[in-house]
């Protein structure tokens, strides 16, 4: 009699064929990563649809090469798994039923479309030996919950809510981007450092706001700031929403300068356009880094009105690796081009084109050219999170000897390697503390404008271990009436703050 399956899944060879790109290795890595963008009202589905008819995401694809990138040079490297190779299969997780099913799909054993329940997880072994992703705290939640089953390793490149530091509940759970423990912190010491006493909260009703905010009112409270209002932002909303308009209104009645938006993007965008339709000008905004530097926020029509707008983001990384990127993209985004062309034209195969046919991607020839500073930062998690998996696999196959082993590899045992690993990648160091956090801070930016032309610039940093923060004032460029430094000081009366809750900052009131 077969051992009991978990669940059987037909539809992995499919899923795999349809919305993957694939590599036979030794060791295979599963990359969950974004490519297609869908309603959220796919995600209450309980079927998996395919991804292909839905919005093309090129931050995703381009974090799926970020991987590819990574195993390429793994593999061509002579010292680090000298012998034995890394494989991937790219999976699509468009919504909640895809990013579940390829969840399940990594956990399937080789060459089998189930997941076996075993007496022990010690000699289980699934398709892939880690997981590399998902991109976002939604996501993540769902995959680190079954996954730390089995306790196969995860490492996420995007998803940064402080719950996944919690052990007991996601034993098998580490990321490269900084905790928000670690965001939180350094908002609070940037509101701090200026003197902002007198503050609005503002978050995304998800997870990643709520904690988010959460977190940073904790730390406000202990010390000398004052949360004057804290809203939430709706979820799944428009320009037209009347909650959206009643949030803007509310900002505009409590008279305060200063604004942090924790929230992702998705919900940020309306909220920005409602408030310059109702021409909100010269406030400051504090942004937490999922929206600090995304193109959608700062491509809004008229949003150069707001005022200043200060972003956490993640450290910037080494130019060098960058431009190794770009040029091994710019190779393969051709060799995408001659596959697309081979297979118009009815040809099986491709000569010299790197890729295989049933790896071309809908929309893969219309990337930009110009690298987006949020997608290099997340490029690089994710070649950290591939590095991470391979430095863990040297330890776990003895290959500093110059050869690896050729044994059996189970999870568990290179999930307690990856936690131990440590190592320099581009002058940026790649350890993690014993929830699996990385060791990283963030760097402190600042929009700025020339008439509508947008940038942002660097203007101090976060660092951890000890926490310090420092800003170089000669960066800071004020977007207000006079051009100076924004007051966040509680200089208005008691009275215009009651009608929203906030007792506790009557003591703060003068």
């Amino acid at each position: 009699m077969p051992p009991p399956a978990l669940l059987r899944l037909c539809l992995c060879a499919a899923a795999a064929a349809a919305s993957s790109f694939s590599l036979r290795g030794d060791h295979s890595l599963a990359g969950l990563f974004r490519l297609h963008t869908t309603a959220r009202r796919d995600d209450a589905s309980v079927l998996v649809r395919g991804c292909d008819d839905a919005a093309f995401k090129s931050h995703g694809y381009c974090l799926s090469q970020a991987l590819r990138f990574a195993v390429e040079e793994i593999n061509n490297s002579s010292t680090l798994l000298p012998n034995v190779t890394l494989g991937y299969e790219i999976y699509d997780t468009c919504s909640e039923p895809t990013n579940f099913h390829a969840t399940l799909c990594a956990l399937a054993r080789k060459g089998r479309q189930d997941v076996q329940v075993l007496p022990s997880f010690q000699h289980y072994e699934p398709q892939a030996v880690a997981v590399i992703g998902p991109d976002s705290t939604r996501l993540a939640l769902t995959t680190a919950a079954v996954l730390s089953l089995f306790l196969v390793p995860e490492i996420s490149y995007e998803a940064s809510t402080e719950l996944l530091s919690v052990k007991r509940l996601y034993p098998s759970f580490l990321r490269t981007i900084p905790s928000d423990r670690q965001q939180v912190k350094a908002i609070f010491l940037l509101l701090q450092h200026f003197g902002w006493t007198w503050v609005v909260l503002l978050g995304s009703d998800n997870i990643y706001g709520r904690a988010g905010l959460d977190a940073l009112q904790e730390l406000l409270t202990a010390s000398n700031v004052c949360v004057a209002y804290r809203g939430t932002i709706p979820a799944n909303s428009d320009a037209s929403n009347p909650e959206l308009h009643n949030l803007v209104r509310i900002l505009t009645d409590v008279k305060v300068n200063v604004t942090v938006v924790f929230g992702n993007r998705g919900s940020v965008l309306p909220f920005f356009k409602v408030v310059i339709q109702r021409n909100i000008t010269g406030m400051v905004w504090v942004a937490s880094e999922d929206w600090s530097l995304a193109r959608i926020i700062w491509q809004v029509p008229g949003i150069q009105t707001i005022g200043s707008v200060f972003g956490m983001a993640v450290e910037k990384p080494e130019p060098a690796m960058l431009e190794r990127f770009e040029a091994w993209k710019m190779l393969e985004e051709g060799a995408v081009a001659e596959c697309a062309s081979s297979a118009e034209a009815g040809r099986e195969s491709l000569g010299n084109a790197r890729l295989d046919c049933t790896q071309c991607c809908t929309g893969c020839r219309a990337l930009a050219t110009v690298p987006d500073m949020y997608d290099a930062q997340g490029s690089f998690s994710v070649y950290s999170a591939v590095y991470a998996v391979a430095h863990g696999l040297h330890d776990l196959l003895g290959c500093a000897s110059g050869a690896c082993s050729k044994g059996t590899v189970y999870p568990w045992q290179l999930l307690q390697k990856i936690r131990q690993v440590n190592f320099t990648l581009y002058r940026s160091r790649i350890s993690f503390d014993a929830n699996g956090d990385i060791q990283k801070g963030y760097d402190i930016v600042m929009w700025k404008w020339s008439g509508p032309n947008w940038a942002s610039d660097v203007i101090g940093t976060f660092r951890v271990n000890p926490d310090r923060l420092s800003i170089d004032p000669d960066k800071v460029l004020w977007h207000t009436e006079d051009g100076q430094v924004a007051h966040g000081t509680s200089a208005y009366r008691a009275h215009q703050h009651l009608a929203y809750g906030n007792v506790s900052c009557l003591g703060h009131a003068q």
